[in-house]
């Protein structure tokens, strides 16, 4: 690692923003005991830390950060809304070290936003202005890792890519607009309602088929099983899906 590198203050800049929710951080989750989570270590694994925390409207929020063997830094935050509030569903994830950056920002609509075009206007466009700033800082940014399942599920204002090397502008770049679309979460979040029961039902649905992809074909569980073994690391995967 360079001498002049370091890694991002993406955990005390994200829960500053978590804070607000005001949520309640679980012990344990779907009846299974969370705690091991706070605290994990194993092969290449110096430290990982994982949390899940419960607040209004939400079914959870999900926060890790963990670091490979002292050279690569990984951070998510991913935010699920309840069954009666038909919010997206905040995604960061962002893979750091001084060889370069993974990262993934967006809110994954519940709705299918080509027929349901008032929910795209009212939770997906604000992303807009934020998209277009990032498409400056990262012209044409692509990754080729991401799958088809993945590309069918984010939102038209995704951003995401990998390159190298990563600097501190490539960081404060990817702070800034994670950062911005956090707090464009926050302020839906504090203004959603419950929805219709009958409308909610596509939605859950949707959501529920995003979870699961995840689930099935997240590759980065495979770096857990090896450090962890398999039942933490399934256990870490349905705790953040």
């Amino acid at each position: 690692m360079s001498d002049d590198y370091s890694f991002p203050p993406y955990a005390e800049e994200i829960s500053k923003i978590l804070e607000k929710f005001g949520g309640q951080k679980l012990e344990t989750y779907q009846g299974k005991d969370i705690k091991p989570l706070w605290n994990l270590s194993g092969e290449g694994l110096p430290w990982s830390k994982k949390y899940l925390y419960k607040a209004p409207k939400l079914e959870k929020i999900a926060f890790a950060v963990q670091s490979f063997r002292d050279k690569l830094m990984s951070y998510a935050t991913i935010i699920w809304p309840d069954d009666s509030h038909p919010l997206p569903i905040f995604s960061s994830y962002w893979a750091e070290s001084a060889k370069g950056s993974y990262f993934i920002i967006d809110l994954y609509p519940t709705a299918d936003c080509i027929v349901d075009q008032p929910y795209m206007e009212k939770y997906i466009e604000p992303l807009e202005d934020l998209y277009d700033k990032g498409q400056k800082y990262f012209p044409g940014l692509e990754s080729s890792r991401n799958a088809s399942w993945f590309r069918a599920l984010i939102s038209p204002y995704c951003l995401t890519g990998d390159f190298a090397p990563s600097t501190a502008t490539t960081q404060a770049h990817i702070m800034e607009l994670t950062l911005g679309y956090l707090n464009i979460y926050f302020d839906l979040w504090q203004k959603d309602v419950p929805a219709d029961p009958a409308y909610m039902k596509s939605l859950i649905a949707r959501r529920e088929a995003i979870r699961l992809n995840f689930q099935d074909k997240d590759p980065g569980n495979i770096m857990m099983e090896h450090a962890v073994g398999m039942e933490l690391a399934d256990l870490g995967l349905k705790a953040i899906f």
